[in-house]
């Protein structure tokens, strides 16, 4: 008889739980998956922020290598008035290396990773409705409870990774270039001043969260971003400016003040109150998620009525779908504009009762009025809308990509609606929502700038140089959407925007050559509030929105979609 071979022994089925290291890193846990969508933007940022931050000590060292040097350097600066201090703050010992380093580069660094904080804490709960896997998750076992808090922790967690790389490079840099008397700083001063820098970005996400749950994405985005833009303009402007001064309690910015560790100041009960409306913030948001419908991830929860303007085709319809945060984002621009604008004549005549001041404006300033209401918006309004038009471009764009991402486009192609037609006109009203919210903005504006001395008309049509502008960075995104993939449109949009205000920054801080200064965009669109236009960047910026809808249409007309 021919003996049978035993049969192999089945492999085991035992399903393995996911490592401790796995869930950590994205694999079996929520806090992990969060954690892991975030980890790229935060390696990037720190790295980006401490190379500037080395980048500045080394040719302050360079620049200023003797003690005489650097008083005299400090003294020129301490002398300027307010408005030349570029808001960023009482200068506290600035003949030291960690002071002008805390004054001239940490002071504004909330500001710029405060617009990571607002867009990731607006969407931190949204993204995962967008992609359709939050009625999954919440209809599992876990707790809405746990669910937000895990994604927020992960984001949290984030944030704390990006700023653990710049402690690193503050390290570097004062170990590198304390080369007189009094730089060297110690890495508890350090850390301590890493603390404000989580806090102080930490507030404006906090208030998204805390809305988002109420409103909406783009609504928490753009009160989000008041709350940046207005706490940062309201502490710089302050000294020159009554009205400012009496909401200066206000502005978290004012309240931590006098917590500069690299200058050698303390406060930490400023830190302990602003951390606790922090936490408070946060729970608030965690308490209304887990008792309330799941938030409306794009569109927010303001209602239209019920017409049919929307469905007449793929413009109306678009155009619909961006109308109420087109509105919104300028309510609120127009609102914080409109209080700038009515503090205008309180600044002019503050600073143009000193004579001394006046010259000096006259140098900087020759054939501009900088001591009127268009000159204080321009400094104290226009630089900072740049930002938030930022913001809201991206936020456009991202509701015109979510028609791939999450395949309703193709049901609408499978009606006889040609490619090249809906990205065409899809793209148009994302152009055309940008123009509403700066229409919005300018009435709030424009209000203000009525009730002060001057012409008021003047600063209107400028703020529609900046609507150009958001324009021409929609188009990029829209084209980078359309001939490529949508999930890039929305990141690339912000990432340029915000490439272009840290080049003009930074590259002046370091002296950058012009050649390389003017890649910035904005550094061409002039001084429109005051009437100074530059021609050739408004004919840049409409060449670019143009461009890019034509660019998204042949984009869309070649590629498989979907994809």
């Amino acid at each position: 008889m021919t003996a049978v071979a035993p049969a192999p022994a089945l492999a085991s089925s035992v399903i393995q739980a996911p490592s401790r290291r796995a869930r950590l890193l994205g694999l079996g846990s929520i806090f992990g998956k969060a954690f892991r969508d975030s980890r790229r933007t935060a390696i990037a940022l720190g790295a980006l922020f401490a190379l500037v931050f080395i980048a500045t000590a080394a040719q302050i060292a360079e620049q200023f290598d003797t003690a005489a040097d650097r008083l005299k350097f400090a003294a020129e600066l301490q002398g300027l008035p307010p408005i030349f201090q570029g808001m960023l703050g009482e200068p506290i010992d600035i003949d030291r290396l960690g002071g002008f380093m805390s004054w001239r580069i940490l002071n504004f660094m909330p500001v710029m990773l405060g617009i990571w904080s607002v867009v990731a804490m607006s969407g931190l709960l949204a993204v995962e409705l967008n992609r359709g896997s939050m009625d999954l998750l919440a209809a599992s076992p876990i707790s809405r409870a746990r669910l937000a808090f895990e994604k927020l922790a992960g984001y949290l967690v984030a944030l704390a990774v990006s700023i653990a790389i710049l402690v690193v490079g503050m390290a570097v840099a004062f170990a590198a270039f304390s080369k007189l008397p009094g730089d060297a700083v110690g890495i508890d001063a350090i850390l301590a001043h890493s603390v404000w820098l989580y806090i102080a970005i930490l507030v404006p996400g906090a208030v998204a969260f805390a809305v988002a749950p109420l409103l909406g994405r783009n609504q928490a985005l753009g009160i989000g971003a008041v709350v940046l833009f207005a706490s940062f303009v309201i502490n710089g402007f302050a000294g020159s400016v009554t009205a400012f001064e009496h909401v200066r309690g206000l502005s978290y910015f004012a309240i931590t003040a006098e917590h500069r560790p690299l200058a050698g100041r303390y406060d930490w009960s400023s830190i302990a109150l602003v951390g606790g409306i922090i936490v408070a913030l946060l729970a608030a948001g965690l308490w209304v998620f887990s008792r309330r419908d799941l938030l409306v991830a794009v569109g927010g929860r303001v209602r239209l009525p019920s017409i049919g303007l929307w469905l007449r085709e793929p413009f109306t319809r678009a155009f619909g779908e961006r109308f109420p945060a087109a509105l919104a984002w300028g309510a609120f621009l127009g609102v914080f504009g409109l209080f700038i604008a009515t503090s205008a004549d309180q600044f002019v005549k503050t600073l143009g009762a000193i004579p001394q001041i006046v010259a000096m404006i006259k140098q900087f300033f020759p054939n501009e009025d900088i001591l009127s209401t268009g000159g204080f918006l321009q400094l104290a309004f226009f630089q900072e809308a740049i930002l938030a038009m930022t913001l809201a471009a991206g936020g456009f764009v991202a509701g015109w990509a979510s028609d791939e991402s999450e395949r309703r486009l193709e049901l609408v192609l499978s009606t006889p609606v040609a490619r090249g037609r809906w990205a065409v006109r899809s793209a148009l009203a994302v152009l055309a929502a940008i123009a509403v919210m700066t229409a919005v903005m300018a009435v709030g504006v424009g209000a203000g700038a009525a009730t002060q001395a001057g012409d008021a008309t003047r600063p209107v049509l400028g703020l529609w140089v900046l609507g150009l502008y958001g324009m021409a960075l929609a188009g990029i995104g829209l084209a980078v959407g359309g001939l490529i993939r949508p999930s890039l449109a929305a990141p690339v949009t912000i990432v340029v925007g915000l490439g272009f205000y840290l080049l003009d920054l930074i590259g002046s801080i370091l002296d950058l050559p012009d050649a390389v200064l003017g890649i910035a965009l904005n550094r061409h669109l002039g001084r429109p509030i005051l009437g100074v236009y530059d021609e050739a960047g408004m004919l840049a910026c409409a060449a670019l929105a143009v461009g890019g809808v034509v660019l998204c249409a042949i984009g869309m007309r070649r590629r498989d979609i979907g994809r």
